[in-house]
């Protein structure tokens, strides 16, 4: 019975350590079969419960603008500040009424900025003295208004800056080109966006030997430039000055974010 017993405790301990080895290698194999998994997952972009394929693409389209917008500036200095505004105002007036001749509409013009503030030299004291500080002296007043102007025809935009300049503007700038019915170029680059988006994560998933699911989130963003010239126009411009402009093209943008479900 005593020696059964001690021949049994040997094989037991035996079977005991080989079984133990057995159930350090399942762990290890099922540990490294995890973290395999959990790469993978993250590789395509999935969070914890879920396997998703996550795809960004860019649609873009070109537009030629058909609005300009541009703003005329009035300047006028004089030594008494009502005549710097009587001035300033006719000139205005003059600005204004050059534009509507030439067919723009008065609902698109308006006044977007005026101001008038005084004019100050300094004068240094007739002294030996050469830390002497001076005086400030008034000499007189500038008055500014800033007209702004939506141009419809936009093959007018040089006969347009000629005659207001020739009417009393003494500084154009703000010159920038619109697309008024952006959001249906939007809808062009943003359907053509989504076509690319779901082509590339058809694409992908072929290819890791898996089948697209339904769409999980969708998100977007756009982008318009709105390419601007700004300038300065002296007072003298005459019928023969160069205004030619060209409007170009406007670029518009849509860029998509889509993550697809892997079923």
């Amino acid at each position: 019975m005593v020696k059964d017993f001690k021949e049994c405790g040997s094989c037991c301990k035996i079977i005991g350590v080989i079984v133990g080895v057995l159930l350090v290698v399942l762990i290890g194999y099922y540990a490294i079969s995890t973290i395999e998994k959990t790469k993978q997952i993250e590789y395509i972009g999935g969070g914890a419960n879920t396997s998703v394929i996550t795809v960004s693409k860019q649609g873009i389209v070109y537009a030629t603008p058909n609005l300009a917008q541009i703003s005329f500036s009035v300047i006028t200095e004089e030594r008494e500040v009502g005549d710097a505004i009587k001035e300033n105002g006719e000139k205005s007036s003059a600005v204004i009424e050059i534009l509507k001749a030439q067919g723009v509409s008065e609902t698109d013009i308006k006044t977007t900025y005026f101001n008038v503030y005084p004019l100050y030299e300094w004068h240094k004291t007739d002294s030996a003295d050469i830390y002497s500080t001076g005086t400030r002296v008034l000499v007189g007043y500038e008055a500014t208004e800033t007209i702004e102007v939506k141009i419809r025809d936009v093959e007018k935009i040089g006969s347009l800056i000629e005659g207001a300049v020739g009417a009393g503007a003494n500084q154009v700038s703000s010159l920038q080109f619109v697309v008024e019915n952006e959001e249906s170029f939007k809808a062009q680059a943003r359907a053509k966006a989504i076509t690319d988006a779901r082509a590339e994560a058809i694409q992908t998933a072929q290819s890791l030997g898996v089948k697209l699911g339904k769409i999980v989130s969708f998100s977007e963003s756009s982008y318009t430039p709105y390419y601007k010239s700004i300038s300065a126009v002296g007072m003298g411009g005459g019928p023969e000055a160069d205004s030619s402009i060209s409007t170009g093209e406007n670029k518009i943008e849509v860029t998509v974010n889509i993550v697809f479900e892997i079923k």
